[in-house]
C-alpha cells in the first residue's frame, strides 16, 4: 500500500516550487518584453532569453499539469497505477518522481516511439 499523505505532500511542495519558478519565469519574460532601450547586440541575446524562458515557462506549466493530474489520481484512488498498462509502479519510481504516470518500461517504451518520430 502506497503512503498517499507522503506523495500528497510531495507532489503540493513541488507544485508550489513550480508555481514560484514560473512566477519569476512571467518577470523575467515581462520584464524582457518592456525594456526598450537595448541596444541591438543586446536585443539578439535578449530574444535569446526570451525563447529560453518561454520554454521553460511552456516545460513549468506541463510539469504544473502532470503534479495535478497526479493529485487528482490520488482523490480518485488511482493513484500509483501505469496509464498505459495499469500495473502498479513501484513505490521507489514515485519516490523519485511523484507524478509519473507511466511504470519504467511503459516509460521507455514510450521515449523511444517519440525518438522514432523524430
Amino acid at each position: 500500500m502506497l503512503p498517499l499523505d507522503k506523495f500528497r505532500e510531495k507532489l503540493l511542495a513541488a507544485r508550489r516550487d513550480m508555481f514560484q519558478q514560473a512566477a519569476r519565469t512571467e518577470d523575467d519574460l515581462l520584464w524582457l518584453e518592456t525594456d526598450v532601450e537595448s541596444e541591438v547586440e543586446e536585443r539578439g541575446q535578449e530574444e535569446g532569453m526570451k525563447q529560453f524562458l518561454d520554454r521553460l515557462d511552456t516545460h513549468l506549466k506541463s510539469e504544473i499539469e502532470a503534479v495535478d493530474k497526479a493529485l487528482a489520481k490520488i482523490g480518485a484512488g488511482r493513484y500509483g497505477h501505469c496509464e498505459a498498462c495499469g500495473h502498479e509502479i513501484p513505490a521507489s519510481r514515485l519516490e523519485a518522481l511523484p507524478a509519473a504516470a507511466w511504470c519504467l518500461p511503459c516509460a521507455q517504451a514510450r521515449e523511444a516511439h517519440e525518438a522514432r518520430r523524430k
